[in-house]
């Protein structure tokens, strides 16, 4: 009995010299609480400096690193940092493939204009193909006249050739082949461009001229067959994959770019001519799985519904909406797109995209950012 005292202070002693063990913690008022920091707020560090005492090795460049880009409209995120914007599939993605529209033909490459400019020189290298007019940094490649395209073919390049002069009963002049390469729909793409000149018809082509697409083949069907001959070659993986780092500037002039405007406005720009913009929007939303209600090409206006499930990724909406048929319109979301008219940017003439709801501007911006980046996804 005469223990139990004793014991009680012994344990309230050592629980008192517990606490002062702790960490205090001081009280932080309101005026006194660290400003957030998030990753939008964040800025590169100075490079690492190494003693002058201690050996310094050369630093080597594995693999192309892509610039940082400025974090755009981060007011607009004040309680919240932004976040990453979806990422969406398409079936042919990772296929090499032809692209047309109306009489104009290109190939697309499912990788980086950095391995696809090496893949396109040692195609010609493969088939003694002399190339010049090399300029890597605006992707232009010109072939040397073909003076012997009419002799016994030695290589596809040349057998290609043949058969096209033959097929279309040229007898006259020498051939060469024009190509461009660009930055595809999509960061890891490539869009090979082509054109087939020949000297003694329609006039030789300037050879320092950029976008070879702005002219015309003399012969298109050895425009196609050397497409389909190059696409072939890229697709059987013949060349290694290597890394051009004088192609970087290649992969720095996209064709679309997400942004919000000064107003906070979600817009999609297209840097390509009116035709192919349209089409490539009108295929982004097929690809989608979008139903286009009505379009208007001349006015750049598509009413569209867009199913909740290619959004969020999640399949139907239960058994008593699939047996009542009663959700309607619950299950999608109706938005007007509108294109508008060419917008000259420090990139070029660009076409913008909007989304309105009832005849404005969707209030909702980060819903109208949500479907912008998923017809970006989509687009060819």
């Amino acid at each position: 009995m005469k223990i139990a005292p004793t014991l009680v202070m012994v344990t309230a002693a050592s629980i008192l010299t517990g606490c002062g063990m702790l960490p205090s913690i001081p009280f932080i008022g309101d005026d006194d609480k660290p400003e957030k920091t998030t990753y939008i707020d964040l800025r590169p560090q100075a490079p690492l400096e190494v003693p002058a005492d201690l050996r310094q090795v050369e630093p080597s460049q594995v693999s192309a690193i892509p610039d940082i880009g400025v974090q755009r409209n981060a007011s607009y995120y004040p309680d919240r940092p932004p976040l990453p914007d979806a990422k969406y599939a398409s079936d042919n993605r990772d296929e090499v493939r032809v692209q047309r529209l109306g009489s104009r033909s290109w190939l697309v490459i499912p990788e980086s204009p950095t391995t696809a400019w090496p893949k396109m020189k040692q195609f010609f290298a493969d088939n003694g193909i002399v190339l010049v007019d090399d300029r890597p940094q605006v992707g232009r490649l010109n072939t040397v006249w073909l003076e012997d395209a009419g002799s016994p073919a030695r290589d596809v390049v040349r057998t290609l050739v043949q058969r096209a002069r033959s097929d279309a009963g040229l007898e006259i002049g020498k051939d060469r082949f024009l190509l461009r390469v660009e930055q595809g729909m999509q960061p890891q793409s490539t869009e090979v461009h082509l054109r087939h000149d020949n000297d003694d018809l329609n006039g030789v082509v300037e050879p320092d001229i950029l976008r070879v697409q702005d002219v015309n083949s003399d012969l298109v069907a050895a425009e196609k067959a050397l497409l389909e001959q190059i696409g072939g070659y890229v697709a059987a993986r013949v060349a290694e994959s290597t890394v051009s780092k004088v192609a970087l500037q290649i992969g720095s002039q996209p064709k679309s770019d997400m942004r919000r405007n000064a107003d906070g406005i979600p817009e999609l720009s297209f840097f390509l001519d009116r035709g192919r913009a349209l089409a490539s929007l009108t295929q982004s939303l097929r690809n989608a799985g979008v139903l286009i209600n009505s379009e208007d090409s001349d006015a750049g206006r598509f009413d569209i519904s867009i199913p909740n499930e290619v959004l969020t990724g999640k399949k139907g909406s239960g058994i008593l909406c699939r047996v009542t048929f009663s959700c309607g319109s619950q299950n999608e979301t109706n938005v007007t797109l509108l294109m508008s008219e060419a917008i000259a940017t420090d990139k070029g003439d660009a076409y913008k995209i909007f989304v309105l709801q009832d005849g404005q501007l969707m209030a909702d911006a980060d819903k109208a950012q949500e479907i912008l980046v998923m017809i970006r996804e989509f687009a060819t």
